[in-house]
């Protein structure tokens, strides 16, 4: 009997919680009801605790209160006598319901001000709990959970980690963006937090997505978690969905789950929040002791990623990291052909292929085309036609490679064109293959959502000496039936032939031939000849590779004289690009040249 009366009392001990919820209220001056209501759930040891425990601002959903607690404690004290769990503070406020812990917009009610000026302070004053960032984590569920993602996005000083339970996130960084189906809170809800009329800038510093989007920097070192069932009720996996991709876009490093059976509630949430704490647990165990399989591992990898001519780990978040500028120049190409094509098609900028812009008896039509690059929406846009290399006897207008990613999305739009070769045309009908193409981007940009009067014309080596050409001897333009008063702009990427008898002169055999040995066929291609004020020459931005020794014979010799003609220039050299890469990164994300690229191209548009 005795035993028995032993193992029941033993039974009702450990059944008994290991914590204990203390129920307050802390007056307020900033919401209506004159005070808050909440509830901390703190260890049965917490007394003798000789640091300040962790703290976790733990959020309830709409309709919910402080009481939330209780749901929650059981699993909490099972995780915490498990070891999977740290022990730390977990505190809940009550607030109002559909509040989503925003200040409204008439001021009445601010809550995020509330939780950020006088709730973590009173709570870091009342109880031995965290002062630091580190240690201070937010999470919630539904209504909390999009809380979470707010306040842990808008304050990454105060939180160090965030976990978001079905957050009721909206999928699109501006109010239009968002689908009516997905608008699932009232009308007047809405307007209580962004006005009547929309409030379109509160939206974009109160929208989670939008305050991602602006500033990601700002969250590099914050520990995400979010998660969502693949059969919630509410649709909100397309809002937290949406988030994940744009984390991934930005590398934002995150935990996302899509909870594959799983609804807004129902009986997987106590698994899912288990997943939740298990990943708060893991964040406050960082750094882990090194793994002896793991270090192995990565060295392996890593020396794999560099023979593959990748840089060690590069592949994440998308492949515009991987090293472009190797020996096998095939293979770079093929990789950057396939990179850029996934940027695009995240980006959604579609490809219209192989437009013709001229024909010619014999001559295979795919020269005589171009390629269109735009998206949804697209209006007015300055046009930017780019025109490749290849020594004249190559190449092709696929190596547009990363620039329509970029441009198309800057409200650009972009097309990269063919032209014949050596020796089958001169570079006289080269050079006019560009001015046609040209010419035929002005008359039909309209209809692609382009702005004709605004026309830029760009090329790489060979095509930088064509467009060079074009942009300054008036024949071309004007045989095209065009003028170069149509031009708004030029850009040559690294070539050495502006002044092409000096360039012929001790030149290599690749140029010679492509020129021939006649210097009457050299002028009309040859910039320098053709620079003279009153003309109508458009302004010009050089690129030069890194360290090519033609920018002190023909560059900077070039942009003196464009500029004693009244005509705007000026250069940028790509520190650390050669020849090819300085092409090939125009695009990139966080490339210099491309910066350079978008403000010369922002400065001379509309």
């Amino acid at each position: 009997m005795k035993i028995r009366l032993t193992l029941a009392l033993l039974a009702l001990a450990l059944s008994a919680p290991a914590s204990e919820i203390i129920r307050k209220s802390l007056p307020t001056k900033l919401v209506e009801a004159g005070a808050v209501e909440y509830g901390i759930l703190l260890p049965d040891d917490y007394s003798s605790q000789a640091d300040p425990l962790p703290l976790l601002l733990f959020l309830h959903g709409s309709g919910g209160d402080r009481e939330q607690l209780v749901r929650f404690q059981k699993q909490v004290d099972e995780m915490w006598a498990s070891g999977d769990l740290p022990e730390m503070a977990i505190v809940t406020p009550s607030v109002a319901t559909g509040s989503i812990y925003l200040d409204s917009y008439d001021g009445k009610n601010k809550w995020e001000t509330f939780i950020m000026t006088e709730f973590l302070p009173h709570l870091r004053k009342t109880y031995a709990v965290s002062r630091d960032r580190r240690t201070t984590m937010i999470s919630g569920i539904s209504m909390g959970g999009f809380g979470s993602f707010r306040l842990g996005f808008k304050h990454p000083d105060t939180f160090g980690a965030l976990a978001a339970m079905e957050p009721g996130a909206w999928p699109g960084t501006t109010w239009d963006e968002v689908l009516d189906r997905t608008k699932f809170r009232p009308a007047a809800r809405i307007a209580s937090f962004f006005g009547d009329p929309f409030d379109h800038d509160r939206f974009q510093r109160e929208n989670p997505a939008s305050i991602l989007n602006n500033d990601p920097d700002r969250l590099r070192d914050s520990a995400i978690f979010m998660e969502v069932g693949d059969e919630d009720g509410l649709g909100l996996m397309e809002g937290v969905e949406f988030i994940h991709h744009l984390m991934w876009k930005h590398n934002i490093r995150h935990e996302y789950r899509l909870v594959r059976w799983a609804d807004h509630v129902g009986s997987s949430i106590t698994e899912r929040s288990r997943n939740r704490f298990r990943f708060l647990a893991r964040y406050l165990s960082q750094p882990t002791p090194p793994e002896p399989d793991r270090i192995s591992f990565r060295k392996n990898m890593s020396k794999a990623h560099v023979s593959r001519g990748m840089k060690p780990f590069g592949f994440w978040p998308n492949d515009t990291t991987r090293v472009m500028d190797g020996k096998d120049g095939r293979e770079n190409n093929r990789r950057a052909l396939v990179d850029s094509a996934e940027l695009r098609r995240k980006a959604g900028v579609v490809r219209v292929a192989d437009i013709a812009y001229d024909s010619k008896p014999g001559v295979d039509p795919k020269r005589l085309s171009l390629d269109v690059y735009l998206r949804d929406g697209l209006k007015s846009a300055p046009v930017v036609l780019y025109v490749h290399g290849g020594g004249w006897v190559a190449g092709d207008k696929s190596r547009a490679l990363f620039k329509p990613a970029k441009l198309v999305p800057e409200g650009y739009l972009f097309a990269s064109m063919n032209y014949r070769f050596r020796p089958h045309a001169s570079l006289s009908e080269m050079a006019q293959d560009v001015a046609n193409a040209t010419v035929w981007m002005r008359d039909h940009a309209a209809q692609y959502g382009g702005d004709p009067s605004q026309l830029f014309i760009m090329g790489h080596s060979a095509g930088a000496h064509l467009v060079a050409a074009v942009a300054t001897n008036e024949r071309f333009m004007k045989a095209a039936g065009g003028s170069l008063s149509d031009l708004t702009g030029v850009i040559p990427i690294d070539t050495a032939m502006y002044n092409v008898p000096l360039a012929l002169d001790g030149g290599g055999a690749a140029q010679s031939e492509a020129f021939g040995s006649d210097p009457a066929a050299w002028t009309p291609v040859s910039a320098w000849h053709h620079i003279a004020n009153g003309k109508g020459i458009p302004p010009f931005l050089l690129f030069a590779s890194d360290g090519r020794d033609t920018i002190g014979k023909q560059i900077r010799p070039l942009i003196q004289k464009l500029e004693a003609a009244g005509i705007e220039a000026s250069m940028h050299e790509g520190k650390g690009r050669a020849h090819s890469p300085l092409d090939t990164y125009l695009g990139v994300e966080g490339d210099e040249s491309t910066s350079v690229l978008l403000k010369f191209l922002a400065h001379h548009s509309k």
